[in-house]
Parts: C-alpha cells; structure tokens; sequence
C-alpha cells in the first residue's frame, strides 16, 4: 500500500539561514517577533539540516522565502541561496527580499536577477494588525502609498511574483490591486494571516480571502499557523484549510512548512501530516497539484522528478 508520506511535495516555503556569516537583525535576542522566543531557532540552518528534517517525506523540490536576512544586503540572500543550490540540488526557486518604495528598487531587483536564474519573485513584509505584537509593519495603509503601488507595478516588467504577507484587514486593498495587475502572480502568504486564531473571529479572513480569489491571478499558499497559534490542532485548522481549497480551487492552492521557524511549534510531519489528512477527501490528482504540481507552476521551477528527493 502506498504512504501518504510517499506523495510527492514541492515545499512552497521555507529559509536556509546563514548565522555564523550574516546578520539576522529578527533573530537578535533583544528583537521582539510575532513567534516569541527565537532562541530554539536561532543557529545557522542549511539544506542539510532541512533534508534531515523532511527524510520521512517525499520533497522533491523547494521554494526559498527570503529570511529575514540582512536588510542592508538584500541581494546577498540570493547569492547565499543560490550557492547551496549549487551544492546541494535546491532550493529549486528564490523569492528575495525587496522594499518596493524603495529608491533603489530597480537596482535590488536587477541585482537578485544577476544573482541566479533561480530568482522568481520577491516578497516585502507589509502585515499591520490592531494588535501591536501581531504587526510587521507601524503603518496600516502601506497597500494604499503611492511609490509602493508602483513598485509594485513595476514587477510586472520583470516577470516576477509577490509573496504577500498581509492580514485580513488588509485584503480588501490587495484585491484591488490584484485585480488591476492581472499580469502580476500574487501569492498569499502563511494561510492569509488568519488572525482568528488570536481573536476567535474569522469572518474578516472569510471575507477577504472571498475578495483574493475574484482574480485568477491571485494563489493561495497554506503555512505558518503556528506563529499565531502555537498549539494549534487538525481540529484548529482544518476547517481553514478546506475552506480556502473550496474558494481557491485545488489549482492554486499551495503548501509550505515554514522551516526553520515553524521548528518552534513541531517537526516537519506535524504541519504535513495535518496537511495531508485535510485533504484526504481529494482526488489523487487534486493532491498532486495541491502539494506539487502548482509551486512547480507558479515558481516555474524547472523539470521535477515525482519520486526523487532533492
């Protein structure tokens, strides 16, 4: 009979981390975060310490996020990513690091492309929430400023993706702009921020993701519960993750561990076995896709084997 765990899985987020030769301000112990006490975490992780963590299950590809690296050098995350590719066989995809308000905007950019062929898009961090341990950002209306409209804007020139890192109270202005760029891929990041784990309200979540997914250009990636709900269950999120495959569709819905940072709450197999029994009652194809087939789309990451690890 075949394993569950026998399915194959392109990881559609993850980090490898370099400690002992760059700077992770997020990581400093005197930096509060929104996952509490990063000292479990705070040590170098590379693809060899991922492919230990994930040996039970079938990853056959990977998508790096960027990690919080060194804000003054975006560009050498990438370089850094690239080379472990290199040398180990993946990540297979890069999203970089990019302030898109920035004045250097263009230069970062044509930086990270210079830096691989691997680079697909890029991801600046704008989640705001009402309550302050919970925000990324000190400002609500970063969706709504004009020099970051049009950096955003700019992307679709270089044929590059944005992982979205956003609330649910900052979704209405999202699928605006997802709607008036339909040739930008926007990817919603760590299950849309459901807050209602916090606050036991998940109608602002219903709501926008319902917004998110009246354009086709708009996919959904499935991670990080844990940063807002450590000790969260199959029970706690499940009903979650149905609900986005129903209004998403199985061909853009995406899964990712959130490794090293999701170390804090669980092994790899406690987010992908949970992963893998919410979507049970789906066809084996409709899994493929969920778990593989759409990050190889989205990230246009090249040739994957459906059997071989990484």
């Amino acid at each position: 009979m075949t394993s569950s765990h026998d399915i194959p899985i392109v990881d559609a987020h993850h980090h490898i981390w370099d400690l002992a030769n760059h700077r992770y301000p997020w990581l400093d112990p005197d930096m509060p975060s929104i996952v509490g006490d990063t000292t479990a975490i705070r040590q170098s992780y590379d693809p060899v310490a991922y492919r230990s963590d994930t040996s039970a299950f079938n990853v056959v590809a990977t998508v790096h996020l960027d990690g919080g690296f060194d804000p003054s050098n975006p560009v050498g995350e990438t370089r850094m990513v690239h080379a472990a590719f290199e040398k180990h066989g993946f990540p297979n995809a890069i999203v970089g690091s990019v302030r898109l308000d920035a004045t250097d905007l263009a230069d970062t950019i044509d930086g990270h492309l210079k830096a691989s062929h691997l680079f697909r898009g890029i991801r600046h961090i704008v989640a705001w929430h009402e309550i302050p341990r919970l925000s990324y950002v000190d400002r609500p209306d970063v969706l709504a400023d004009a020099s970051w409209v049009a950096g955003y804007r700019s992307l679709a020139a270089h044929e590059l993706s944005c992982d979205m890192q956003i609330y649910p109270s900052q979704m209405a202005d999202a699928a605006e702009l997802a709607a008036s760029t339909p040739d930008i891929q926007m990817i919603i990041n760590q299950a849309g921020m459901p807050d209602g784990l916090v606050t036991g309200d998940f109608e602002p979540w219903r709501r926008g993701i319902r917004l998110m997914a009246q354009s086709p250009n708009v996919a959904f990636k499935i991670s990080g519960f844990g940063m807002l709900r450590p000790d969260w269950t199959l029970a706690d999120v499940r009903p979650l993750i149905e609900e986005a495959i129903e209004v998403f569709g199985t061909d853009r819905v995406m899964f990712g561990s959130n490794f090293p940072v999701d170390k804090l709450f669980g092994d790899f197999a406690r987010s992908f076995d949970v992963f893998l029994a919410a979507t049970h009652a789906l066809s084996h194809a409709d899994r493929i896709k969920v778990f593989a087939a759409n990050a190889v789309r989205i990230y246009r990451i090249g040739s994957v084997s459906h059997h071989s690890k990484p």
